[in-house]
């Protein structure tokens, strides 16, 4: 059987899949010490644009900016007076040894960027004014953005140089529940042309692209996905996931779809609803397209579906002895894990909880 990373590399090369990708069993995932967009250990404390922020104890590493404080940014045009870091000042090979003590050759070695342009623009102006400043100054909206997006290419080249990264996970939402915070033009006009840079920056030094923007992004998906993103999540079904899949299945690796809100993180679910929603979006995705089930949830009954995903999909496309002892390898590997064990990392991921 096939790695996890081999299967990968065939879903980039929309080649026939060994069976369907797990995750955590796929990404490596790491949040690189050098790179400061929160404060250390994704805690309580300042980041290097000086926004200060709150941990929440419920949500792991999920901080959110403190309310109260002044906003960094009063005005749009104030974003001339940031004192951008000096990347070449971090100790890279330092914190490759931190944040990589071993290196798993099957799997795919992921860096989660957050704070994309939208994001950081809200991070330092807070929301209100972040969208105000879209409308009324978008000249030195896009000018912070495309700063901004210079000095995220030039992170990626110093992740590729001292990480050796294989895919970038880059974070910027721009929807909501039911729509997208702004207009299609204002993200066409200010947004696009940047980030489409940045997925160009990381393609030209060897490192895969995986958007990440929740919420109801259908009316710019189809650009989404025209700038060349090696992967797209989470897919959230708040979208027409069907129609998606039917207009993307050869063009994209869709990573996502299982429904948090209506499933997974109901404090009345039942273990075969969570197992009904990941076979469904395995059926879905995977039959004829490429996927990697995860959702976006907040209860630790996203790795009861992950691990269904890995034994409803590891036997998906071959029913054969091996396949199936896979299946029996890992039932018993989960019945050894003890309720310590699994409240001690990031649900979804491999990361530790500090």
């Amino acid at each position: 059987m096939i790695t996890e990373r081999e299967n990968f590399f065939r879903m980039l090369d929309k080649k026939p899949l060994d069976y369907v990708s797990h995750q955590p069993g796929l990404l490596q995932m790491i949040l690189p010490t050098p790179i400061h967009d929160r404060a250390p250990g994704f805690g309580t404390g300042t980041d290097w644009f000086g926004v200060h922020w709150t941990e929440d104890p419920d949500m792991p590493m999920m901080p959110l900016p403190t309310e109260g404080l002044p906003h960094v940014l009063e005005d749009i045009e104030d974003w001339h007076d940031i004192q951008w870091p000096d990347l070449s000042e971090e100790d890279w090979e330092e914190g490759y040894k931190k944040d990589v003590p071993v290196r798993d050759p099957n799997r795919i070695l992921c860096a989660m960027m957050v704070s994309g342009p939208f994001e950081r623009l809200h991070d330092l102006m807070g929301f209100e004014g972040a969208l105000c400043a879209l409308l009324t100054d978008p000249e030195e909206c896009e000018a912070f953005f495309s700063k901004l997006c210079d000095f995220k290419i030039e992170q990626i080249r110093y992740l590729k140089k001292y990480y050796d990264i294989d895919m970038v996970h880059f974070q910027d939402d721009w929807g909501s529940q039911k729509d997208l915070f702004f207009s299609p033009d204002i993200w066409r006009e200010l947004i696009k042309p940047h980030v489409k840079r940045v997925i160009d920056a990381a393609h030209e030094v060897g490192v895969c692209f995986d958007m990440h923007s929740c919420g109801k992004i259908d009316r710019i998906v189809d650009e989404i996905i025209e700038m060349g993103v090696d992967v797209l999540d989470p897919v959230q079904p708040v979208n027409d996931l069907v129609l998606w899949h039917e207009k993307f299945k050869d063009k994209v690796i869709f990573m996502g779809g299982l429904n948090a809100q209506d499933v997974i993180d109901r404090q009345d679910v039942t273990e075969e609803q969570i197992q009904k929603e990941v076979e469904e979006k395995i059926d879905l995705f995977s039959t004829d397209g490429y996927y990697i089930p995860f959702a976006v949830a907040l209860t630790p009954n996203v790795m009861k579906a992950l691990d269904h995903s890995f034994m409803y999909g590891r036997t998906f496309y071959h029913k054969d002895e091996e396949h199936q002892q896979a299946v029996e390898e890992f039932r018993k590997e989960l019945a050894e894990k003890t309720e310590d064990m699994a409240a001690s990392v990031v649900p979804g991921t491999d990361m530790k909880v500090k």
